[in-house]
C-alpha cells in the first residue's frame, strides 16, 4: 500500500488541547480505532480489524491510571500535564472523527510537487529547481517550511504547500514517518486555500502538462499513465473542497503521512 498522506479538520478547541499537552497526540490518533469510532460505520473491514479495535479499546481503558507514554523510550515515561476527565475526552476525540479525513492515499509526493513545487524529501538533489525554494544548510525536513509563495518562477502562479505547510505537534514517532504538523484557524488555513483557488484547477492542470512535455520531467510521476493528470486533478478538487470546509466551520487541520 505504501505511504499515504492524510488531512484532517478539528475543532480549534481540539488543537488547543493537544497543544498544551502534546502527548494527547498519539491519544487522538488512537481514538479513531476505538469501536465506537464512526471510521466502523463508514468502511466495511474484515474480521482481522476485530484486534485493532480491542487493542485500542484497551489502550484507552488504561488511560485513566497511566502516568503517560513510554511506548518508544522504555523506562522514559513522561507525565500528562492535567488530571484529565478520560470519558469526557475520549467522546471529545470521537465526535472530531465523525467528520472523515481527506485520504491523499500515495499521491501526497506527487500533489506536492505540482501544487508547491518541490519533492517531498528530494528537494535538495531534485532536477527541478525553482528560485524561491530555499532553505538553510543543514536543513533535514521532508517538507519545507512555508504556506504560499506567490508569483513563483516557475510558471508565475503560487506555490501552495497544502500539504507539506504547518508546524510540528506531538513526538517524531506519533505516526510511523514522522510529527503530525497542524495549521491554525482562521488566517493559516485561509491563507492556503486563498492560493489554491488562485492557483485554479487550469493552472494546476497547465503545470502539469507544462512538466509532462519536457525532455526529462521529473521521474517521481508516471507520465505515462494516461489518467494521471484525470487523477491529479480530482485530488486538487478534493483538497480545494476540504479546505473550503474547514474555513466556513472555522476548523484547524493537521496534516500527516501514516
Amino acid at each position: 500500500m505504501g505511504i499515504t498522506g492524510e488531512i484532517k479538520q478539528i475543532s480549534a478547541s481540539t488543537l488547543e488541547l493537544l497543544k498544551e499537552d502534546p502527548l494527547l497526540v498519539e491519544v487522538f490518533r488512537d481514538a479513531q480505532w476505538l469501536p465506537e469510532s464512526a471510521l466502523w460505520q463508514r468502511e466495511t473491514y474484515g474480521l482481522g480489524y476485530e484486534t485493532i479495535r480491542k487493542k485500542a479499546r484497551a489502550r484507552f481503558d488504561k488511560l485513566p491510571t497511566s502516568q503517560g507514554l513510554s511506548r518508544f523510550i522504555p523506562g522514559n515515561r513522561r507525565q500528562w500535564k492535567n488530571n484529565y476527565d478520560w470519558q469526557a475526552l475520549e467522546q471529545q476525540f470521537l465526535a472530531e472523527w465523525e467528520n472523515p479525513e481527506l485520504d491523499l492515499h500515495k499521491y501526497w509526493l506527487e500533489l506536492t510537487f505540482l501544487l508547491a513545487g518541490y519533492v517531498p524529501g528530494y528537494y535538495a538533489t531534485s532536477q527541478r529547481k525553482i528560485p524561491e525554494l530555499k532553505v538553510d544548510q543543514g536543513y533535514k525536513k521532508d517538507f519545507l517550511p512555508f504556506s504560499v509563495i506567490e508569483n513563483s518562477g516557475w510558471d508565475g502562479m503560487p506555490l501552495v504547500n497544502a500539504f507539506g505547510a504547518g508546524k510540528e505537534i506531538g513526538d517524531e514517532n506519533t505516526t510511523s514517518y514522522g510529527p503530525m504538523r497542524y495549521l491554525l484557524p482562521g488566517d493559516e488555513v485561509g491563507e492556503i486555500l486563498d492560493g489554491l483557488l488562485e492557483l485554479s484547477r487550469e493552472g494546476f492542470q497547465n503545470r502539469f502538462i507544462q512538466e509532462s512535455q519536457k525532455s526529462e520531467p521529473v521521474p517521481w510521476i508516471d507520465w505515462s499513465e494516461e489518467e494521471m493528470l484525470d487523477w491529479m486533478t480530482d485530488y486538487y478538487n478534493e483538497i480545494v473542497d476540504y479546505y473550503q470546509s474547514a474555513v466556513r466551520q472555522h476548523k484547524a487541520l493537521l496534516l500527516y503521512l501514516t
